[in-house]
């Protein structure tokens, strides 16, 4: 399963699963990829994080539950620095995948344009 895994202060995983796969607990906080519609679930120290989804991968942001503060996260300086962290990764990781995704477009683009030259010529010829 494809998802962005944080860490608590104590070390452990703090990470979205599929509900199908997922004992809910009466913490945990219940949401759907807006993308695809794929229901997950996250342990409530996840509300305000953003995971990928486990079935399109795209990032989801988890929703924050009514009435709940962040601060009764009770958050503390290490944990806030990992999740800063985790999302300039995820950042980085995305401006990488752009990057990407622009070469191959000039790419696709010059190949389009010696295509439509291609046909140009076999009409002009005809």
């Amino acid at each position: 399963m494809a998802e962005i895994a944080e860490e608590n202060a104590a070390g452990a995983a703090i990470e979205a699963r599929d509900v199908d796969d997922a004992d809910i607990r009466d913490t945990d906080i219940e949401f759907s990829c807006p993308h695809c519609g794929n229901s997950m679930v996250i342990d409530y120290r996840g509300a305000g994080l953003q995971v990928a989804c486990s079935q399109c991968g795209e990032t989801v942001l988890v929703p924050i539950p009514e009435g709940m503060e962040l601060n009764d996260l009770d958050l503390d300086p290490g944990e806030i620095l990992k999740q800063l962290f985790a999302t300039r990764r995820n950042f980085q990781k995305a401006e990488l995948q752009i990057a990407a995704l622009k070469a191959r477009l000039v790419q696709l683009q010059e190949t389009l344009g010696v295509m439509q030259e291609v046909v140009a010529e076999g009409i002009a010829g005809r």
